[in-house]
């Protein structure tokens, strides 16, 4: 009898739980989307006022239609199905949005949202920067660093920086350093950040995403060409190669100018910054040919060294200050002072500092293959005219982006950002001393100086702009807040002691060789293992973003707009 009351007992709690789950449901559907009364919780979120500080994912938690407004403002998939952490104000501001009619916008959408519920989706062009950038960590890591790292340990063992049987190894490091390292991560920052600039969508994502994969293959064949430097194998593998890079380019070009012409925003002077890069990715890619088939065709080793003496110069400076520098001289304009609040400069000098940029580095080749070819001292003179115009421009770049100023937004990423205008005020300061500083040294060239100015360059700007730019960014577009992850201070600590040491010891070896050559193979090592530490964590916030996933967004908590 005990048994049988129990289970009265209990069938009637089953149907009272029930009928409670039956009047809960009923008062859920006469409740609108961005509507109604469940707690004290929500009610005090309820009375709240949808502000500049108020969070895009307390907005789109509230009322999730809202999404449609901030995709017409330029957040399609930004922050995945819950949107960023970030204030409206901080969007408002990257994007150039106006906050006002943003905001009119969310209140009439609050009082009157759409009945129709919003279907949320990621597309190729909301996750394609994803697949550029873990190409781009894995290429650096292998092909690019560990390449980079065993050849430094080897001239730290021999005790040598010109040793002509590490230049394959060493090119095919630099090849991929550019095109893997830099490029793909270029790319993929251009498909997902330069639409929503311009309040557009990207042009042809899928054509776009084919551009991942001819990169890739013709990172890995100029590997192989490298490796092989002479006869036929070489030569198809290096033909490939340029072929399918200079496709891969083409149409990350046309892609970038087509969804620039779809879009009604004004033109910007950053752009012409943008797209002088452009332009120098594709020269540099056509020079780059050039280079590998003059050293798979010589026909002596002295006839290869000539050759590389003659040519890797020149394309070097086509990479690094005109595709690499004039690219993040670019994006930083945009991005740089609105996201750290850094401001408006007194001068805009945007225009100076384009023209000294290309100006300077075609008077820095030219003159460099006229001096080398005739030993003409005019050329000289304007050689190193050149040299003095760069850090001129890269002066005038800090100045504009002010970023010794104290920014007003802090983020983990600002110390890369700071650090890497550091690094380029050093390295752009070496280059018109390197004729004094190979006089004094009695050589017509010093290649361990030159190479110290490189690697300041190389690591200490560009990769430093690439972590800092990332680290902002990508936990944006994953949704998640940046104050949650790690401050990344193991990693900039490491990648900056590992950089200086490399500058200085390089510098060293020609006074106190002794000294330097067995700790510089050291600095490589911790270079690398900084940025493995920082890729690793990247790549594990870009797992976190939700993707192919679709799904009708709800309104669990409610809030009212004023």
């Amino acid at each position: 009898m005990e048994i049988a009351s129990d289970g009265q007992n209990d069938r009637r709690s089953v149907t009272k739980v029930m009928a409670g789950v039956e009047r809960i449901l009923q008062s859920c559907k006469k409740m609108g989307p961005c509507e109604g009364k469940t707690g004290k919780a929500e009610e005090s979120l309820r009375m709240k006022e949808i502000t500049a500080s108020t969070s895009i994912r307390e907005i789109l938690q509230a009322c999730p239609s809202a999404r449609r407004i901030f995709d017409k403002h330029g957040l399609h998939g930004c922050g995945g199905e819950n949107g960023p952490a970030e204030s409206l104000e901080f969007f408002a501001s990257v994007h150039e949005a106006d906050l006002g009619a943003i905001l009119r916008d969310l209140n009439a959408e609050m009082q009157k949202p759409q009945q129709e519920p919003y279907v949320y989706q990621e597309s190729l062009a909301d996750y394609i920067y994803r697949r550029f950038f873990k190409w781009g960590i894995a290429i650096m890591l292998s092909l690019g660093g560990m390449w980079g790292v065993i050849s430094l340990l080897q001239i730290s063992l021999r005790k040598e920086l010109l040793q002509p049987d590490l230049l394959p190894a060493i090119h095919a490091h630099a090849h991929a350093m550019i095109f893997g390292w830099v490029g793909l991560f270029v790319m993929g920052f251009a498909y997902q950040s330069f639409p929503r600039f311009k309040v557009t969508t990207l042009w042809r994502p899928r054509l776009a995403n084919l551009t991942l994969y001819l990169m890739l293959c013709g990172i890995l064949t100029r590997a192989a060409a490298d490796v092989l430097q002479h006869g036929a194998a070489a030569l198809a593998l290096g033909s490939l190669s340029v072929i399918v890079e200079l496709t891969a380019i083409s149409l990350f070009i046309l892609i970038i100018l087509k969804t620039s012409a779809r879009s009604l925003a004004p033109h910007n002077p950053y752009e012409t910054l943008i797209l002088s890069a452009l332009a120098w990715f594709l020269i540099q890619a056509v020079f780059s040919g050039l280079f590998f088939f003059a050293q798979a065709t010589a026909g002596s080793p002295e006839q290869t060294i000539f050759r590389i003496a003659l040519l890797d110069a020149p394309l070097r400076d086509m990479q690094l200050f005109g595709f690499a520098a004039l690219i993040i001289a670019g994006v930083s304009q945009r991005f740089v002072p609105v996201v750290y609040g850094l401001g408006k400069p007194e001068h805009d000098h945007q225009r100076l500092i384009f023209w000294l940029m290309n100006g300077s580095l075609v008077l820095d080749i030219a003159s460099y293959m006229t001096l080398f070819m005739t030993g003409s001292r005019i050329a000289g003179f304007f050689l190193e005219a050149a040299y003095v115009l760069m850090p001129v421009w890269a002066v005038l770049l800090v100045i504009q982006l002010r970023v010794f100023k104290q920014p007003t937004q802090t983020d983990r990423s600002w110390k890369f950002i700071r650090a890497a205008y550091v690094w380029l005020l050093i390295a752009m300061v070496m280059m018109p001393l390197l004729m004094p500083y190979s006089a004094i040294e009695g050589e017509a060239f010093s290649h361990a100086f030159w190479g110290a100015h490189r690697h300041a360059f190389t690591v200490g700007f560009v990769s430093m702009m690439i972590l800092g730019v990332s680290s902002r960014v990508v936990p944006i577009l994953a949704g998640i807040d940046s104050k949650q992850l790690s401050s990344l201070w193991g990693p900039f600590v490491l990648l900056n002691a590992g950089c200086a040491g490399r500058v200085v010891l390089q510098v060293l070896t020609e006074s106190f060789p002794g000294v330097a050559y067995p700790l510089i193979g050291l600095t490589g090592v911790i270079e690398l293992s900084a940025l493995a530490w920082w890729g690793v964590g990247l790549w594990h916030v870009m797992n976190l973003a939700k993707t192919h996933r679709a799904s009708v967004l709800k309104a669990p908590i409610p809030i009212e707009a004023h």
